[in-house]
């Protein structure tokens, strides 16, 4: 097991992480840095979070960002207050429920 560090960005605020959390390997400590990210991200700017990865010696393994996926979440979340953001599509002639 390894200790690795995860450190939050946000545009020039930064959290550092102190204590690390001991993973089998880098596969294992990269999916968890997305899973904070996503997580963090529901809440958070998508385009400045960024968490950054480091090993116990201090070297910089991989910087991490929300994915696409929660992007769409979030616009459609937003959408949702702006009715005709998110126009839904249907067929010329038809009633709205018969297009679905």
């Amino acid at each position: 097991m390894q200790l690795y560090f995860f450190d939050l960005h946000w545009d020039d605020d930064c959290f550092t992480d102190d204590e690390g959390i001991l993973h089998f390997d880098e596969g294992s400590a990269l999916y968890y840095a997305q899973r904070i990210a996503d997580r963090i991200g529901r809440d958070a700017d998508y385009g400045s979070l960024k968490v950054r990865i480091r090993s116990q010696t201090g070297a910089l393994l991989a910087t991490v960002t929300p994915s696409l996926g929660r992007v769409a979440e979030q616009d459609a979340l937003l959408g949702r207050r702006r009715p005709g953001l998110f126009p839904h599509p249907f067929k010329a002639g038809l009633a709205p429920s018969a297009a679905r």
